[in-house]
Order: structure tokens, then sequence, then C-alpha cells
């Protein structure tokens, strides 16, 4: 348990709902499904992957259904917890801490707990996902092996847009080194240089993972998909009736409907005062010719 002085539910809430919407930015390269309504009892959340629709000519009627809709179910099985407190002694004699930095930085931790389950998708011995192409080094990546997996994803029927890459630092700085590459980028911004950021390359919005992928040998440290490819879910996780917490509420971003659980409560027998925040969600494989396994060779 972490311990912090001078609680205050809404500030701390608010800084990590911040860093937790920020930290989960990559979730952007799936399809999802995120609400910060209580999740029902037994309810599984259905996820649409929408498919590509093809031209055809006209046949005299416009009463034709075209195109495919399928759906991921998922269980909300994920339940990620963070928690703080504080002491009476504390309480009484500290002086205001930083809350705001504070709750940052339980916001990343839970976030990044959540982005590394979910992962699992890609990581696991039983993967879901085929390679990208042959293993390469985690220091030798080049546009070589960006520009292969873009023409799988072709071959495969994935659609072109939008597409993304979750990569992994360490070949992330490779691509950094690539002179050529990285000059390219600065005829349209400087980010590459000024904040060591590389936002799009070959259709694909790029983002920077620190150790989320395995470190184990040959494992994978970057992965190519269309949102298809991926369905996750999160819900708020509400306390059942007759709970006795300070408070217990839902925090969310209205941008991208993603939430945190909040559950404030003191526990006489030992003059604590706990807050715990958390998150509800779930995630499945979806359409598998979606997204491609970049894998290391070393």
């Amino acid at each position: 348990m972490a311990t912090y002085t001078n609680l205050d539910t809404e500030i701390l809430a608010q800084s990590a709902l911040n860093a937790f919407v920020k930290g989960l930015l990559p979730l952007q390269a799936f399809s999802t499904n995120f609400s910060p309504a209580p999740a029902q009892k037994g309810a599984n959340v259905l996820v649409p992957l929408i498919a590509a629709l093809t031209a055809t000519t006209y046949g005299g009627s416009y009463a034709v259904c075209g195109g495919t809709k399928s759906v991921v179910t998922v269980a909300l099985t994920g339940h990620k917890v963070v928690a703080v407190g504080q002491h009476d002694m504390e309480a009484a004699n500290s002086s205001e801490a930083a809350l705001v930095d504070f709750g940052y930085q339980q916001g990343a931790a839970l976030a990044q707990a959540v982005l590394s389950d979910i992962l699992k998708l890609v990581t696991t011995a039983a993967a879901n996902f085929a390679s990208a192409g042959t293993a390469v080094s985690t220091t030798a990546l080049t546009v070589t092996q960006m520009r292969a997996a873009r023409l799988l994803l072709n071959q495969s029927n994935a659609p072109a847009s939008p597409r993304s890459l979750l990569l992994d630092c360490v070949p992330f700085d490779a691509l950094l080194a690539i002179t050529n590459f990285v000059q390219a980028h600065m005829m349209g911004d400087a980010l590459a240089i000024k904040e060591g950021r590389i936002p799009k390359a070959l259709g694909f919005n790029i983002y920077e993972l620190n150790s989320l992928f395995p470190t184990a040998a040959h494992s994978v440290m970057g992965f190519f998909c269309h949102p298809s490819a991926i369905a996750v879910a999160m819900r708020y996780l509400q306390p059942q009736e007759g709970h006795t917490y300070r408070d217990a509420r839902p925090m969310a971003d209205p941008e991208t409907g993603l939430v945190i659980g909040v559950r404030d409560h003191y526990d006489n027998n030992t003059g604590t005062r706990y807050i715990n925040l958390e998150a509800n969600y779930g995630y499945a494989a979806g359409i598998t010719h979606g997204g491609r396994t970049l894998n290391s060779a070393d």
C-alpha cells in the first residue's frame, strides 16, 4: 500500500484519470467500447468490428444489404487496482502533499498494468496473430520490416486506414538512428528531433511502449494492426448495495469514455483511510488477419 499525506479524493482521482487516459493512448489502435455505466451482473460487452465494403454494378434495386459487421464478445474479467492510504498520525503531523503528482503516478501505474495485460494477446505462446516476417534484432529495425508488414496486411485485405504500430522503445530507438528516415519526417515537422517522436510512417500511427513487451529471447517487440485485430471494453465496477464506502463513484474521460472506479473508506480498527483506484475491463482477439507481430531475433 502506498501512503500519502492529506488525501483529497477529487484531486487524487482527477489527476490519476488524466494519467490513465494518456497511458492508454495506444488503445486507439484497437476497437473499443468504453463507458462509465456500471457493468451489469453477468453481462458481456459486444464490441463491433466493421469489415470493408465492396462496390458492385447497380442491379435494378436499392433493397440490397451489403457489407458485414461482426461482433466480438468481451468478458469483463480484467481488474487492476492501485491503493493509497493515510494513518491518523500521518494526517495530523504532515503538511500538504503534492497530490496532483501522486495521483498522476497512480494513474500511470494503473494504465501500464492494463495495457500490459491486454498485450498478452500478442505476446503469449498461444499467440493469435502471425508474424510480420523474418525476425530482426531489437537494435536493427529498419523501414524494410515496416514495408513487409504493410504488404502482408494489404495482401490479407486489412483496411488501409487506420493502421497502427505498437513498438518497444529499443527498436523505436533504432528507427531514430536512420538518418534519411528522420530527415524525411523533418520535412513535415521536427518532432523526431525535438521530442524523439515519430507520429506516423508508411500509414502506421506509431506508439512507443516502454518495457510492456516481454524481454525473453525471440519474443514479440512490436505489433502492426488495424483496429479490427483486438477488441477492448471497459466499464465501472459498482459496489454492491449496502456498502459503507465514504465515496464510491466512477471518474470518466468525456472524450474517450475511459473510466476508473474510486473507492474511499476508513478503517476504524486501524485508524487508516484508504483510497483505491481501479479499472474493470476485458479484451479479446478480433479479426486475426488484421494484425501482425514483429519478432525479435535476439
